[in-house]
């Protein structure tokens, strides 16, 4: 057995209600600034009041600002990092899906290092020096596990790419997970949000950097979605379905940050910096199809994915049960609608060529399964066009 580390450094806090314990959360690690981040959805709902009202109440000064978007921009972190330090904040909340805790993690570096965040994107010219300022992630979608993880994914809008800084100081202190903040999530977001979480578990496991600490997560997050996602898409105030879907993002962020990610994530990050494309969407619909490509790669692996996706594979050869992994996700997608389709995104042929430079640049592109070759990333999005059923 090859060396590891396994890395898990979040306080991890689950269970219903948890959410109106951030008070005395913050009061026990000594904060007295505390700002919150979150978006425009959230900034005008109770949930914001509760949480304000909950860390005043300790006896916290409280400011918050709740314009976050989804795919935050160079330009929106450095705004938002300057307004968190007027405010002199010793420590940060963020409140939302992934976009908001990765905005707040880069918001958090930057107050303890110095320049633009583009300085510190992938490629770019500085390292992370000095600790961020503490986070805590309390996050209302089940897919992203930012709130375990040590990636910030900034999209760099005179480039049209997403980019990240990632460095494991980033990694939020405190994980809150409250299950009942998922219960109005939409369908839509629900089953993303939820391929995104599926991603995390598939590709990590496969990983050329998987451990057995990361293959044990991965594993029991997998056999949650497999049985929890299309109930908690068809019935959003299955309160059971969303505390085991919400577990199982979290877990799969556990496993992703040890065990690593592969083309799937490289494809929808170039999707999403130079398309817009929703993360978990593309993830989702990319998947299969990575799969198709993959799973030569670790036949006994894929035949592990299978069962925990509940396909039977008693009587089957190794490579036959291992390919009825593919199928276990292509019917996941069918039964929870999303995106199964390219043509479902209006991205064509004449698109391909910057989204397969893009996934060459990946930087966890080397860890697949499989050596991927230009041409490879280019058939993963042909078949991604054509569908299913094409072959």
């Amino acid at each position: 057995m090859k060396d590891f580390i396994f890395k898990m450094p979040t306080r991890v806090i689950f269970g219903i209600g948890k959410a109106n314990d951030i008070g005395a959360i913050c009061a026990e690690q000594g904060y007295k600034n505390v700002f919150v981040l979150t978006g425009p959805h959230i900034g005008k709902s109770e949930l914001l009041v509760r949480v304000k009202s909950s860390i005043e109440g300790a006896g916290i000064a409280c400011d918050y600002y709740d314009k976050t978007a989804s795919d935050p921009t160079v330009e929106l972190t450095d705004e938002v990092a300057g307004v968190v330090k007027a405010a002199g904040a010793d420590a940060v909340v963020a409140l939302g899906g992934g976009s908001p805790i990765d905005l707040a993690k880069a918001v958090c570096m930057l107050q303890t290092n110095e320049g633009s965040v583009r300085d510190y994107l992938f490629g770019g010219t500085k390292t992370v020096t000095n600790a961020p300022i503490p986070l805590i992630a309390i996050p209302t979608t089940a897919g992203t596990g930012s709130e375990v993880t040590a990636a910030s994914v900034i999209t760099d809008t005179s480039k049209n790419i997403k980019l990240s800084v990632t460095h494991e100081s980033l990694i939020p202190k405190i994980a809150l997970i409250d299950p009942s903040l998922h219960l109005g999530m939409p369908q839509l977001i629900t089953a993303s949000t939820g391929m995104d979480a599926l991603t995390h578990a598939i590709e990590c496991y496969v990983s050329l950097n998987a451990e057995p600490f990361s293959d044990a997560y991965a594993l029991y997050a997998m056999r949650l979605i497999g049985e929890n996602l299309r109930v908690a898409v068809a019935d959003g105030s299955n309160l059971a379905a969303r505390t085991n879907m919400a577990l199982a993002s979290t877990i799969a962020g556990c496993a992703f940050l040890n065990g690593g990610l592969g083309v799937v994530h490289g494809i929808a990050q170039a999707m999403g910096g130079l398309h817009g494309t929703p993360h978990g969407i593309a993830n989702g619909l990319i998947l299969p199809y990575a799969m198709e490509r993959n799973f030569v790669g670790n036949l006994a692996k894929f035949r592990d994915i299978a069962v925990a996706l509940g396909k039977n594979v008693e009587g089957l050869s190794l490579r036959e049960a291992a390919y009825e992994a593919v199928e276990a996700v292509f019917d996941l997608v069918e039964d929870i609608h999303v995106p199964s389709s390219l043509k479902d995104l209006d991205i064509g042929p004449e698109d391909f060529p910057p989204i397969v430079e893009g996934t060459m640049n990946f930087r966890l592109l080397a860890i697949n399964p499989c050596k991927l070759s230009a041409g490879d990333v280019e058939k993963i999005l042909l078949r991604a066009r054509e569908g299913r059923y094409a072959l």
